[in-house]
């Protein structure tokens, strides 16, 4: 772990000096040389994605939680200085999603939504100009944009879904803001469409939520969404420990199957984060997710008395 420790803060290090690098030269060439601030930026962009898809493989969360935190903002940055740059926009939009999702959802729910809102905002401008699109398009207009999407938009696609989904859920009670989820949904459609291996099968895990955390009387449908985190366990070989840990919370709460409860996460409980370095991360934030949940245990099932 200490190796670990190391290599990530080494990387931090080299990823700040050069972005700082990166804005001596924007200082100097921004009002002469449009051209080289893109070209400036796209370096910069690089070195930050590097340095976020090395975080994945990160066991410490409190370390991954800090590299996340302190480089939003300078993302955002690099985004804003050139908006028309796809790239940054959705590397914007996956960072803001994953870090709400991780790190600020349990904790502090009014500020991850107002954090996925942020992410959303980046994910519509991650879209290719021709095809871009906002919150406010029409399910009509949608059903008739979809299917111009190729698979080299489902990353935007996908963490549109991503982030959309994420807001909806926090404000199940606002019925102005459910009447989104009917496009949410059609855009996962697509992205299950075009690759549903993208994101380690994320759409699988979004239609698993999609239908288990809802009730029947909102469009919820247990047994479905029981079907689509068996078919991400099933393409990730039960790897994926948030694929265990979401269908604990949601689908054996919803059908208060105590037993399945409890057997998810003694699963994830026994897993280790090793087997696959590439999501180490998203793994340990399983097992952390999973035993607070455990602790609710006697609040989230009736005993009958």
């Amino acid at each position: 772990m200490k190796k670990n420790k190391g290599n990530i803060n080494m990387r931090v290090s080299l990823l700040k000096t050069s972005i700082l690098l990166v804005f001596a030269c924007l200082g100097i060439t921004i009002h002469s040389a449009c051209s080289l601030n893109r070209i400036v930026i796209n370096a910069a962009g690089g070195f930050m994605e590097s340095g976020i898809q090395s975080v994945y493989s990160e066991g410490d969360l409190e370390l991954a939680e800090n590299f996340l935190a302190s480089n939003l903002k300078m993302i955002e940055i690099l985004a804003s200085k050139d908006t028309s740059n796809t790239q940054m926009n959705l590397l914007a939009a996956q960072t803001f999603g994953a870090y709400s999702m991780a790190f600020v959802e349990d904790e502090n729910p009014e500020r991850a939504s107002a954090l996925y809102k942020r992410g959303l905002a980046y994910s519509f401008r991650s879209l290719p100009p021709k095809k871009r699109f906002n919150e406010q398009i029409t399910i009509d207009q949608l059903e008739n944009l979809l299917p111009n999407f190729t698979q080299d938009d489902v990353p935007a696609l996908f963490w549109i879904g991503y982030n959309w989904g994420q807001f909806i859920l926090q404000h199940l009670d606002d019925p102005m803001t459910i009447v989104h989820l009917s496009k949410v949904e059609m855009i996962m459609r697509r992205v299950m469409e075009l690759d549903e291996s993208y994101n380690f099968a994320g759409v699988d895990l979004f239609y698993g939520c999609f239908y288990a955390a809802r009730p029947p009387f909102l469009g919820g449908n247990p047994e479905k969404g029981r079907q689509f985190f068996e078919r991400n366990n099933e393409l990730n070989g039960n790897s994926f420990l948030m694929s265990q840990f979401f269908m604990a919370k949601y689908y054996a709460v919803q059908m208060q199957d105590r037993k399945l409860f409890e057997s998810l996460l003694t699963e994830i409980d026994q897993a280790d984060i090793d087997a696959r370095p590439d999501i180490r991360l998203m793994n340990a934030l399983a097992k952390e997710k999973a035993a607070k949940l455990r602790l609710m245990e006697a609040d989230l099932f009736d005993t009958g008395e």
